[in-house]
This record gives structure tokens, C-alpha cells and sequence, in this order.
């Protein structure tokens, strides 16, 4: 006879052929549970349990009676009788406690062996593989199986170089669970693990207060919150090995299915045991693979297990095997071309070019909307354009650099094994576009040494051996020019970038001109060969041209000097030399221009000379003419006038529209407050340098 069966006579000899239903209560906080029921009763009301009220006790409702009865851990069995019974004997009562007892325990044995077998399922799923990251993921998602109340989870393994808990293989959360590193103590994960106790939470009041207890840091109390839902319960263990605390597990439960209790916490420290193990074993394999066939033989093996991930590797090993091919980035793109079967185009944020595997697409996007749509995203996204034309952009970075991005036109929607394609497509086009870098600062560094070393050469023959090694024409015209990006306005996590963007676009427009470039912190350095001395007008205007633009694209803000045209390689030093006092001379009056040695005259004279002393200088001696008043500045105009005329007194008063004597007149005022006589040779020169020197600032400034 089965224990349901003799349950049912023993209420049957009791109290007759009535109707009953026996309800199961779990715990405190819980409702009561159905487990049995008679047939045709048109509701169901869910009897109030109090555990706390008595082992068992009788408590009578207008139509039915209500038999309860606790044991261990608050948990009981409520036999409704679905009449009003007078009374019922003690005698019955305890043999109903006892009896109804064994239903709980054959449930509780029930659920045992499940949780039993639900571990020995799932440490034989983990201990299957010896792939880290694979092994992570796989101890959340079982043990979300062992504790199925539970909605999400991660581990936080130590890392003994950061000092900190580092999350891994999170379930249930956003990126953002990334950003949640805590220190020793720190939260309830880090106390957790500095003290080895586990840790359990039922609301989420007390969860926050737990974390503010702990000295959770704002920023890491901001990134879990983001991370997740709202939790309303959590449970928290070490994962240890042996006596070696190697991290932590901590599963959340968004919403309230059920208390969790000491059971739950047991539970899951017995599956943190034996996931700490499988662990071990993973990080002692992971340590030992050194070469890339290792970890393609050991994807081979899991490739069978997950789709998804057979389908990455298959982009990733196609996309490596092109990479290693050191064609470029158009058979990159190409090949990323081919295996999506989607228009798209490549934007290389390096140099600013983009790249179709049609060559008659046509790019919707400027340089500088690019950039600014991808500023502040890494993920992929959706862009309508005015036209009513759909695209997927995904930004490529590398670290905290944008380096390029993917432009998908959809003409169907992005499926997942796109997403995959793009993602790993991203990944090599970034490695890609990072050994150009390289490469480029390579080649700059070593035309860094080559000019420098052509500036060593003292003597000609050695001059012209040199210059026969370079191909440069020993007895052609050349000049120097030299480009300074400027420091105020540039954001110095892109400065090698756009020292690169602009050497590559001037070595491009120059075209043959341009016989060594290179770039050196925030500098460019050109040599060139014009073909006359008067070429270097249109190199200048040029140049010009191009600061402009790159002005007006908000990119980088450059000012620059072009040396004197000369005749014969042995000049060039004097040429280096003459492009760098340019710099200077514009760096002294922060002007931001292109401009030849000739333009600065005899400015060129105080060029080694400080700012300062000028500024005084010019202070001292028309400092009286230089006040707000408007008569002052009147005198001030025709003084300039007066020296830019060649002290000519006739072509002055023509020049302001005055009257000869008005001139005169103002003249001897010139001299009263000046106290000087510009009849006298040493007062004369003074102010007409003076003036010359403010000129040439204004100048400058307006530039």
C-alpha cells in the first residue's frame, strides 16, 4: 500500500467519505502549494499558514476545517476538510503529524536526488572541458540549474596583479558587470571572499545595505546597477581550493519565486567546491597552451557543441588566413564581402579613406559624420539617412582609439551569424590597420635617421655618397619644410594618428616633390625637390590650403615653415635650420599659418631674442600712444603710416586724407609724447622699429 493510498483511508476511517485537500507550505515568506485536491470545487482559497503557532493545531472556517502541521525548517502540510468537523482528537492530530511528515520527507528525498544528479550532470558537462572561458560559462549556467529559483549569475575570480576581483562569464547582465571590480572587502563579494563565509539575501533592501556596509565604491555600485535588473534576492559563496580562496560565485534572483535559505547556501557551496576544482584543472591547461594550433585543435573539439562558436572560428580562421596573406585591406574587405553577401563599405580612420569591394558604391557618409556618429559608441548601430536609406554601422577601436568602421547597407536584416562576421571582421581589420601604424612609425623612424644623418655629412664627398644612396639629386634645388601640429586643441590619444593622416595627404598631393617625410611627436619634417625656386610660392599656398581644410573639418591645427630654395644637397642644414626658426617665430606670436623664411624679414633678426623682451620693448617707447583714447589712436595710425610711407610727409597726409599742416600738427604731438625727434637718426630707427615689431604682431594675430 502506497502512503497516499493509507493517508486516504486513514481520513476516510476518521472522518468519513469527505471532501479534502492537502496543501504543501515550503517555508516562511511562502504561499501554500496544492498537492492534493477534490474534484469540482469551483475555487481554490489558499489557507494562512503560521509555523510559529504550534507543531500542529485545528483551525475552523465557516464551511471547511483546517488541520496544520509544521516541522523543520518551517515547512508543513495543511489538510483542509472541506466541512465544519466539531472537534478533532488529539490522538488523530499526532497521528496525521507523523503520517503527513512522510510526505514531506519522500518530496524532500525526491528533490534531493534531483539536486544530486543535477550536480553530478553538471560538474560532468564542466569537467568535460579544459577551455577556461568555456568552463566559466558553464558553471553559471549550471548552477542556475541547482538553485532554479535563481535568474542570473556570475563568477569574480582573483587577480593577484590588480588586487581586485575581476568578473567572469556573467549570465543575466549587461557589459557593464565588466566594469565591477572590487577589492578585498570591498561589496558583498569582496568581504565574502576576504572571510570565506557565504552570504544570503532575501530583499533588495537589504542587499544594497549589505553593499553599502562593505564600502561598496560609488563607481562600482553605479556599474552594478547598470549591469542588472532589480534584485530581490542573492546568494553569495567562496570558491575555494583546498585552504586557497580563488574567487567567488553569487547568483541573483530578479524577482521573488521563493526564500531562499540555508539549503540554497549549502547547495550551492557544495557546487562552488567542486566548480573550483574544474577551475583548477582548466587554468593549470590553459597554461600550458602556447602555440595557436593548440587552441585551433581544442576550438575543433567544441565547435561540435556550439554552433555558434564553430561559426565564429570559421570567420576568424578565414579572415586570419587573408590577414596573413599581407595583401592589404581591400582582399580583407573583399573577403569579408564575399562571406556576408551584403553591401558594405570600410572606413579607415587612419588615413580617411574608404573602401568598397564595388568600386562604383558610393559613400552616403563624410569623414568627419563618421567620426562623430562612432565618438561615443562601441557597439553596433542603426543610422537612417536623409534619403530614407538604412544603414549598420559598427565602429572599430582599438583601446580606446577609433580606428575605422564597417558601413552595412541593408537590404535585409543583420542576422547573427552577420553580427559574428562584422565582430570578428572588426577584430582583424583593427589588427590590421594597427600594424600599418607600426609599420608606418617604423618607416618614419627610419627616414628619421636618414635625414639626420644626411644633416651629419660635414663633408661633400660624403655629402654626395650619401645623397647617390638616397636617389636624391645632389645638385638640384631643394628646401625644408616643417609642419607643427598645434598642442592647445588636440586630443594627444590621437596624435600619432593625425601626424600620420597628414604626412600620408601632403606625401600624396605633393606627389614627387616629396623626397623624404617623416613624422616625429607632433611634427612633420619634409624634404623637397621644386623643379624651379618659384614653385615654392605654390607649395606655400598649398600647404595653406590644406591647414585650412583640416581646420574646417575639425581635425588637427597645424602651423608651418618653408626654408629658402637652394641649389646644391650641401644647403640643406642651413635649410633645417631656417624651417625651424619659422616655427619658432610663429610659436612666439601663436599664429597659426604657413609661411616662407622671406615673410618673416628682418624679424628674423630677433628670433633667438624672448618674447618678452620685445613686448617691453615696444611698451617702452609707444607705450603713450597706445591708451584707449581715441586721440591716441589716431596719433598711433598716422605714426604707422608715417614710417610704412618712408617718413614721407605729402604721401602721408594723402594716405589719411589730411591736410598737410593737420599732419604737421599732429607730428610735433607724436614727438611731445613720445619724447623723442625723429630728425634724430637713433630716435627715428627706434620708433620705426618699435612700430615695425607691433606690426608684425598684429599681423601675425590677425592671421
Amino acid at each position: 500500500m502506497s502512503l497516499r493510498d493509507y493517508i486516504t483511508r486513514y481520513i476516510e476511517k476518521e472522518f468519513g467519505e469527505v471532501r479534502y485537500e492537502i496543501w504543501k507550505y515550503n517555508g516562511a515568506g511562502e504561499k501554500a502549494e496544492i498537492l492534493e485536491r477534490f474534484e469540482g470545487r469551483e475555487q481554490e482559497v489558499s489557507p494562512k499558514c503560521d509555523p510559529d503557532r504550534a507543531q500542529y493545531y485545528v483551525k475552523k472556517g465557516a464551511n471547511h476545517t483546517e488541520l496544520h502541521f509544521y516541522y523543520s525548517g518551517k515547512r508543513g502540510i495543511v489538510l483542509c476538510i472541506l466541512e465544519k468537523l466539531e472537534a478533532v482528537d488529539e490522538s488523530v492530530m499526532e497521528h496525521l503529524y507523523y503520517s503527513l511528515y512522510s510526505t514531506i520527507l519522500e518530496e524532500y528525498l525526491s528533490t534531493k536526488k534531483q539536486e544530486q544528479k543535477t550536480i553530478i550532470e553538471s560538474m560532468h558537462s564542466i569537467s568535460s572541458s579544459l577551455n577556461l572561458n568555456h568552463v566559466l560559462k558553464q558553471i553559471i549556467s549550471h548552477a542556475l540549474n541547482v538553485i532554479p529559483a535563481a535568474d542570473a549569475g556570475y563568477l569574480m575570480l582573483y587577480d593577484s596583479e590588480k588586487q581586485k576581483l575581476i568578473p567572469k562569464a556573467p549570465v543575466g547582465f549587461n557589459d557593464e558587470i565588466y566594469r565591477f571590480e572590487t577589492k578585498v572587502g570591498e561589496s558583498i563579494t569582496g568581504k565574502v571572499f576576504e572571510d570565506g563565509k557565504s552570504r544570503l539575501y532575501n530583499s533588495h533592501d537589504e542587499l544594497i545595505a549589505a553593499m553599502n556596509s562593505f564600502n561598496v565604491l560609488s563607481e562600482n555600485f553605479t556599474n552594478i546597477i547598470r549591469s542588472s535588473g532589480f534584485v530581490e534576492g542573492a546568494i553569495c559563496v567562496p570558491v575555494s581550493i583546498d585552504d586557497k580562496r580563488i574567487g567567488v560565485m553569487i547568483i541573483h534572483q530578479w524577482k521573488m519565486k521563493k526564500h531562499l535559505g540555508e539549503e540554497d547556501i549549502t547547495l550551492l557551496e557544495a557546487f562552488a567546491r567542486q566548480a573550483a576544482i574544474a577551475i583548477e584543472n582548466a587554468q593549470y591547461h590553459s597554461g600550458t597552451i602556447k602555440r595557436l594550433q593548440q587552441i585551433t585543435d581544442l576550438s575543433a573539439q567544441l565547435k561540435k557543441k556550439n554552433n555558434q562558436f564553430q561559426k565564429r572560428q570559421e570567420v576568424h580562421d578565414t579572415l586570419i588566413m587573408l590577414s596573413l596573406q599581407n595583401k592589404g585591406i581591400h582582399v580583407l574587405v573583399n573577403g569579408l564581402q564575399k562571406m556576408m553577401d551584403m553591401d558594405f563599405v570600410f572606413f579607415n580612420g587612419l588615413e580617411n579613406e574608404f573602401y568598397s569591394p564595388r568600386e562604383d558604391d558610393l559613400v552616403n557618409f563624410s569623414v568627419f559624420e563618421i567620426k562623430t556618429l562612432c565618438k561615443e559608441r562601441r557597439r553596433g548601430f542603426y543610422v537612417m539617412t536623409d534619403n530614407e536609406e538604412s544603414y549598420y554601422l559598427y565602429p572599430i577601436y582599438n583601446g580606446q582609439i577609433f580606428v575605422g568602421c564597417l558601413i552595412v547597407s541593408l537590404h535585409r536584416s543583420i542576422s547573427e551569424f552577420d553580427q559574428i562576421t562584422l565582430e570578428q571582421g572588426g577584430t582583424v581589420l583593427a589588427l590590421e590597420l594597427v600594424n600599418r601604424q607600426t609599420t608606418t612609425k617604423i618607416y618614419h623612424r627610419r627616414v628619421y635617421e636618414q635625414f639626420y644623418k644626411l644633416l651629419a655629412c660635414d663633408e661633400k664627398d660624403q655629402l654626395i655618397q650619401y645623397g647617390k644612396e638616397l636617389n636624391l639629386d645632389i645638385n638640384g634645388y631643394w628646401v625644408v619644410a616643417v609642419l607643427e601640429i598645434s598642442k592647445e586643441k588636440i586630443d594627444f590619444q590621437y596624435l600619432d594618428i593625425y601626424v600620420h593622416q597628414l604626412a600620408s595627404r601632403i606625401s600624396r598631393e605633393l606627389g614627387d616633390q616629396v623626397k623624404l617625410v617623416y613624422g616625429f611627436y607632433n611634427k612633420i619634417n619634409l624634404l623637397l625637390s621644386p623643379s624651379n625656386t618659384e614653385e615654392v610660392y605654390e607649395l606655400k599656398a598649398h600647404l595653406n590650403q590644406i591647414r585650412i581644410q583640416e581646420e574646417n573639418k575639425d581635425a588637427a591645427l597645424f602651423r608651418g615653415g618653408i626654408s629658402n630654395v637652394y641649389q646644391g644637397l650641401e644647403y640643406i642644414s642651413k635649410s633645417y635650420d631656417e624651417a625651424n626658426k619659422i616655427i619658432t617665430y610663429l610659436n612666439n606670436y601663436n599664429s597659426l599659418e604657413v609661411i616662407l623664411y622671406e615673410d618673416i624679414g628682418m624679424n628674423r633678426l630677433f628670433l633667438n631674442q624672448p618674447t618678452e623682451d620685445i613686448e617691453q620693448f615696444i611698451q617702452d617707447t609707444l607705450s603713450p600712444l597706445s591708451t584707449e583714447n581715441s586721440r591716441h589712436k589716431e596719433l598711433e595710425n598716422t605714426l604707422f603710416t608715417y614710417m610704412e610711407t618712408n617718413r614721407s610727409p605729402g604721401k602721408t597726409a594723402k594716405v589719411l586724407h589730411i591736410h598737410i599742416n593737420t599732419f604737421y600738427q599732429r607730428l610735433q604731438t607724436i614727438e611731445q609724447l613720445l619724447q623723442v625727434d625723429l630728425n634724430n637718426s637713433q630716435d627715428a630707427l627706434k620708433v620705426q622699429l618699435a612700430c615695425h615689431l607691433k606690426k608684425s604682431q598684429l599681423t601675425l594675430q590677425e592671421s
